[in-house]
């Protein structure tokens, strides 16, 4: 009798184990692809953990899921990041996603195809289309401060939707604005002239992160750590064998038909902790306009979650 109870006790602890799942918010965009290969591939499973990828069409559709517990998890940027918490401790930055060096980088200026503008420089007193207080604006920001520009020189207009801003600068209707891939590319074939990109550089301006709810954090810690050692296997997987996988990167990044079979496919990092060289810049922008209060690195980033 008291094997039997023992053997009970340990069914029901395994299947309430194996009972918890996640939720993730993903945009249309390859920096989720790692969470799709690990979902078509098995690995969630194989990993213990159940994971829902839910999509979303915009950041802030995305970020209102997060704040209302909805999804547990959701791939960011450290802008959006900070912008959402506040210095609440609502959610942790627990990894780095695609930007870990300067090739990952998705951001470009590009000029109007009749501005006129053909260099960085032609680009002092231009008002540059971007969405304000963005990753978008971050970028721009850097890069114009890295080639010399101060402050007073750099000129921005908001135009928030991409499509809108993208379209807005091939008719003209601006001279300059900052798009991310595969917009940048789609502008240039069309007209557009890239004057600058973050992967240009030798350091990475623009990064996407994993974000998890501070509840998910504490309650679901063992979830977590299984859906990174998933997300480990993916990335792996990836970088093994790109060409696999080309399909969904074009799918779920939305890759235009024309460059489907030429777009480079990334080189993904694998899951680690979002380093404070990273950090800093991006929370000293927001901290300067005023959009935040100074947060902590590790008040919000969190470093050892992802020891096994």
């Amino acid at each position: 009798m008291k094997q039997l109870f023992v053997i009970v006790a340990v069914i029901v602890i395994y299947s309430s184990a194996a009972a918890e799942s996640l939720k993730i918010g993903l945009l249309q965009i390859e920096d989720s692809v790692p969470f799709y290969v690990a979902a078509q591939e098995g690995f969630f499973e194989e990993e213990n953990v159940r994971v829902e990828l839910v999509p979303f069409l915009s950041a802030l559709e995305r970020d209102s899921a997060l704040t209302a517990g909805a999804i547990d998890g959701a791939i960011s940027d450290p802008i959006g990041a900070l912008l959402l918490d506040q210095g609440r401790e609502l959610l942790k930055i627990t990894s780095l996603g695609l930007g870990k060096t300067p090739a990952e980088g998705v951001f470009a200026i590009l000029a109007a195809p009749s501005s006129g503008i053909q260099t960085v420089e032609d680009l002092k007193g231009v008002e540059i289309a971007v969405s304000n207080a963005t990753i978008i604006e971050y970028v721009t920001d850097r890069l114009l401060e890295m080639h010399g520009f101060s402050p007073e020189q750099i000129r921005k207009v908001e135009v928030k939707k991409m499509p809108i801003r993208m379209q807005m600068l091939l008719s003209d209707s601006v001279q300059a604005a900052t798009l991310p891939e595969p917009l940048s590319s789609i502008a240039a074939g069309k007209g557009a002239r890239v004057l600058i990109s973050d992967a240009d550089l030798d350091q990475s301006l623009s990064q996407t992160v994993v974000v998890i709810s501070t509840k998910a954090m504490i309650d679901k810690k063992e979830a977590i750590r299984s859906l990174f050692r998933a997300y480990a296997r993916a990335v792996e997987a990836i970088n093994g064998d790109p060409e696999r996988f080309r399909a969904l990167v074009v799918e779920k990044g939305r890759i235009p038909p024309f460059m489907t079979d030429s777009y480079p496919i990334a080189v993904y990092p694998a899951p680690e902790p979002f380093s404070r060289e990273l950090f800093e810049p991006a929370a000293q922008w927001l901290a300067a306009k005023g959009l935040i209060e100074m947060i902590a690195y590790e008040d919000i980033v969190a470093t050892d979650f992802l020891v096994n």
